[in-house]
């Protein structure tokens, strides 16, 4: 897929442009450029051959070769090396660029000279590159050097032949400034042409910057569809192996189990060494034990699994959730419920799944020593749980993508990275959702919700 235009336009800020988003117009910039100096260059040879016209050519030549030596230095330093040229720097260049330009058209005829187009160049680029306040500056300082071509001094001798430029043999350019024999005409169409070229800018930034919004607006929505499609695609997959491996172990665990379970209760009626019946039933203990490594990897791959919903109060689920870790993990674990005795309806081994899975990530954030805040309470709407630990918090970039699958700051083989993209999947299919908040430095808070009205018991 095609970069993003948002990645092309400048940032334009005190802090400069990244590097993604400057590449890119870089390039362009320095095409402009090129493309100008050749446009210039042209001018000059027209003025001469066409219109015989003597202009300070010293000035001319030092404008150009300005131009050009910029250009070789932004390609050296810049294009060449691959590096981003700052969003501030490229700012000044396509401002340097219009008082250069205004600069050749005033020793070229001033605002008779018909290239006063080539200001257009650098608006459309402006508008494409640069985030709208800066396009719109550009666009208000284009406006002000085209207006002041109108009244800075002539710097160009009279032409060989007169005629060339006006029927009476005088000047325009001076006409302008003076006011002595110029046509009311054509100072009138002169003035217009400025007018016309002042609402024409402020359309073709106003509707560039319209357009390049829905662009980037409908850009985003691809790249977040063709994310989404790559995040389905790796779930199903992860669904496929979890099933493949759950249906091929399930035999010889039932297998397993049932001679494990004929074991244990011959060796009861026989009344066998008490080590033999205690060893069998550890045995039947990691079957079970097995049998729920199963399903976890099948809903932690994503699957979803038909389970049946079971009524049970608030403070059951929290026993239960709570019984599956050790004694010394549980001193750390703080509960505080406000709503034990409300009765809901829900899948519970998905949801004691969840909020252990939590809570275990709130333990390994903190300190052997650091307390674990579970909180549950309710609205007219929602039920909520909210785990707080005492870790070291997240900052700003991991917070945002902490819920994105795939993403875990856990050590290679502690995680895959889906835990809380699932949580929230699941929430939202119950009415609510996860959200998560923290501050580096003091923890970080999972508030996970539930709609009362799919999950409370009437």
């Amino acid at each position: 897929m095609s970069p993003s235009l948002d990645k092309i336009r400048v940032f334009i800020s005190r802090h400069g442009g990244s590097t993604k988003q400057s590449i890119l117009a870089t390039s362009w910039l320095l095409l402009l450029r090129w493309g100008a100096l050749v446009c210039q260059f042209l001018l000059i040879l027209a003025v001469y051959i066409f219109f015989q016209i003597t202009t300070p050519l010293p000035l001319l030549i030092l404008i150009i070769l300005f131009g050009a030596g910029t250009n070789l230095a932004f390609y050296a330093f810049f294009q060449k090396k691959k590096k981003a040229i700052p969003g501030l720097l490229f700012a000044m260049v396509m401002l340097l660029d219009v008082l250069l330009l205004t600069a050749l058209l005033h020793a070229t005829g001033g605002p008779m000279n018909p290239f006063t187009f080539l200001f257009l160049t650098h608006i459309s680029l402006g508008a494409i590159l640069m985030r709208p306040l800066w396009a719109w500056f550009l666009a208000c300082f284009t406006i002000f050097c085209y207006a002041a071509l109108f009244f800075l001094p002539a710097p160009i001798s009279a032409p060989l032949d007169p005629a060339l430029l006006n029927p009476q043999g005088a000047d325009c350019h001076t006409q302008l400034i003076t006011g002595q024999s110029m046509s009311g005409d054509m100072a009138l169409h002169l003035q217009g042409m400025w007018l016309a070229f002042a609402i024409t800018v402020f359309f073709l930034v106003f509707f560039v910057s319209r357009i390049q919004k829905d662009i980037e607006g409908h850009q985003q929505t691809l790249d977040e569809l063709e994310m989404e499609k790559n995040r389905s695609e790796k779930l199903a997959s992860l669904a496929t192996l979890a099933a493949g491996a759950a249906h091929e172990f399930s035999t010889p665990l039932a297998t397993i189990a049932v001679a494990s379970g004929e074991m244990l209760s011959t060796l009861k009626k026989q009344q066998a060494d008490p080590e033999l019946i205690e060893d069998t039933m550890l045995i039947r203990d990691q079957v079970d034990r097995c049998r729920e490594i199963l399903y976890q990897m099948s809903a932690d791959a994503g699957e979803h699994l038909a389970e049946a919903l079971r009524v049970i109060t608030v403070y059951e689920l929290c026993t239960e959730v709570l019984s599956w870790f050790p004694e010394t993990m549980r001193r750390r674990i703080q509960v505080h419920c406000a709503v034990k005795d409300l009765a809901i309806r829900v899948p519970f081994r998905t949801l004691k799944r969840i909020l252990r899975g939590l809570i275990k990530n709130a333990l390994e954030a903190s300190d052997e020593q650091s307390p674990v805040l579970v909180t549950c309470r309710k609205d007219e709407n929602l039920l909520y749980f909210e785990i707080r630990d005492q870790g070291e918090g997240m900052d700003a970039e991991t917070l945002s993508r902490a819920i994105e699958p795939f993403f875990t700051t856990k050590e290679p083989g502690k995680g895959l990275g889906l835990g809380l993209f699932l949580a929230k999947s699941a929430a939202e299919r119950l009415g609510g959702n996860l959200v998560l908040s923290s501050i580096p430095g003091k923890g970080t808070t999972a508030t996970i919700s539930f709609s009362l009205t799919q999950i409370q018991c009437t």
